[in-house]
């Protein structure tokens, strides 16, 4: 039986979704099983990295999600959040086996690294000292008030202080899952 395709599908890859439904089935899954609140920022760039789900499509079937109570929106920052709601888990799994396994997983996986990315960024602060020749570039990440990770990096001047600064707080788990693996 052939499918009704009712969604746009400009930008999505072979193997994405075309229709509606199954789009708020992802996007509920999706949510249910990070456990966690995501921006649309994030939920963006999961869609356009592995290209299941055209960006118009994704925008508003949250829109749809929010509106029918199946996820929580709230504002951080000037960004949208997104959170599933106990109405939308229980619609997510009645419809999760509609979907082929591989989205799931890899949207999920996506996910999950776009959260922690979130939240470390959330937790972390870069402070720049002046030394007599040259900079301190002091990285930190905290999780709940307590420091996880401190390091202080050596620059020469402060544009490359600011640099790192910067490199830093766009990528925070970078340095701290690069410095665990080295040391586990």
């Amino acid at each position: 039986m052939a499918e009704n395709f009712d969604a746009f599908a400009e930008g999505v890859a072979l193997g994405g979704l075309r229709t509606k439904n199954e789009i708020r089935v992802l996007l509920c899954y999706l949510l249910g099983n990070i456990s966690a609140e995501i921006s649309k920022s994030g939920l963006n760039e999961i869609i356009q990295s592995l290209q299941l789900i055209n960006f118009f499509e994704m925008n508003s079937a949250l829109s749809s999600l929010a509106e029918s109570g199946l996820v929580r929106v709230s504002d951080h920052d000037g960004d949208e959040y997104f959170a599933i709601t106990e109405a939308g888990r229980a619609y997510a799994g009645r419809l999760e086996t509609d979907l082929p396994i591989n989205v799931r997983e890899t949207a999920v996986k996506a996910a999950v690294g776009i959260v922690a990315r979130e939240k470390m960024r959330g937790s972390t602060e870069v402070e720049i000292k002046k030394l007599e020749r040259g900079y301190h570039v002091i990285l930190t990440v905290r999780d709940e008030g307590e420091i996880m990770l401190r390091t202080v990096l050596y620059a020469a001047d402060i544009l490359q202080a600011e640099a790192v600064g910067e490199s830093f707080m766009n990528a925070p788990e970078k340095l701290y899952a690069g410095i665990v693996d080295i040391l586990a």
